[in-house]
């Protein structure tokens, strides 16, 4: 008998953390979870922004005492806050600076545990803790290009739905209905804020501040003066749409002619670590002295910084601002 019950709860208990795991993936993991939170605290922040102090998300009910304070105090907190608003990522400010603390905090220890250079350990300490930072840029700037590539047809669909009658506001929250992440999602924001009171001006207005597109700041900008002053807005949504395709398209073409110099930029700055790895395969004890010995630790970080200038330079040269 009891050769059948070991199998049996077994099976059971299988069963059990496979049905825990999906109800967790389901509640807390999920697209859509997600989508649903950040939809929520949205509109939470909204409606206390309408009530003591108009100025918005800044100062909601959730902030800590901790977190207004370093809010108030130093600017960069503040540039962290948009940061993570841009890329629209599942970490909180405050997640963001106890991972950054941490990782700083586990190099240094590691490095002064095995006696290295003390001004390269702290380099590379910087370097590691600002990675969840440049990962966060990633993010914001890829959302904000599938942003840009899908507002010219955003901008046809709210002039549709102007012709066909509807009122701007609606015609918003058609787009946030019909297109999906991040335009979609963006314009439900704008379309939940206006519903819950929050001045026109003011809503657009977040919504170029979360995004940072130029091609959004011509959409926001005109519409604020068609508010101010009257106009048709079908022409104006038609207008910038037609703008807006023709500098994604010279975009492109900048992007095609500068592909050379990204490319030498990706060959040129992967050498040294491809080459680097090939010498640790092949003399370990060759390689070492780079890291182990005073003069290494000094060339590291000559080299470093020649790379960071370097790769400063090409950018420079293959960004053109359009």
């Amino acid at each position: 008998m009891a050769k059948y019950l070991i199998p049996f709860f077994a099976f059971e208990a299988v069963l059990l953390l496979t049905v825990l795991f999906f109800w967790t993936w389901a509640r807390y993991l999920s697209t859509d979870s997600k989508t649903k939170k950040q939809r929520l605290r949205t509109v939470h922040e909204a409606v206390h922004s309408i009530g003591p102090n108009p100025g918005g998300m800044q100062t909601t009910r959730n902030d800590s005492a901790l977190e207004l304070w370093l809010r108030s105090r130093f600017a960069t907190y503040g540039s962290l806050e948009n940061l993570v608003l841009r890329a629209h990522s599942p970490l909180t400010t405050r997640r963001l600076l106890i991972l950054m603390i941490g990782l700083f905090t586990v190099v240094v220890a590691l490095g002064l545990q095995n006696h290295n250079n003390p001004f390269l350990i702290l380099a590379l300490a910087l370097c590691i803790a600002g990675s969840p930072v440049l990962w966060l840029l990633k993010l914001a700037d890829r959302r904000r290009r599938a942003f840009e590539d899908k507002l010219p047809e955003a901008l046809d669909h709210i002039s549709r739905a102007l012709r066909a009658g509807h009122s701007l506001a609606p015609a918003m929250g058609m787009v946030g209905q019909e297109f999906g992440d991040p335009i979609g999602y963006e314009f439900k924001i704008v379309f939940d804020e206006i519903g819950f009171g929050i001045p026109f001006k003011e809503a657009i207005g977040r919504l170029a501040e979360r995004v940072q597109s130029n091609d959004l700041n011509f959409f926001v900008i005109s519409l604020t003066i068609q508010h101010e002053t009257g106009g048709n807005l079908t022409e104006l949504f038609d207008g910038l749409a037609r703008t807006i395709r023709h500098r994604i398209k010279l975009r492109g073409k900048i992007r095609i002619l500068s592909s050379e110099g990204r490319a030498s930029g990706w060959v040129l700055g992967s050498m040294p670590f491809v080459l680097m790895a090939v010498l640790s395969l092949i003399n370990p004890e060759y390689i070492a002295q780079l890291w182990t010995t005073p003069q290494g630790n000094t060339m590291m970080m000559i080299g470093a910084g020649l790379m960071s200038v370097g790769f400063v330079v090409l950018k420079r040269i293959v960004q053109i601002k359009v």
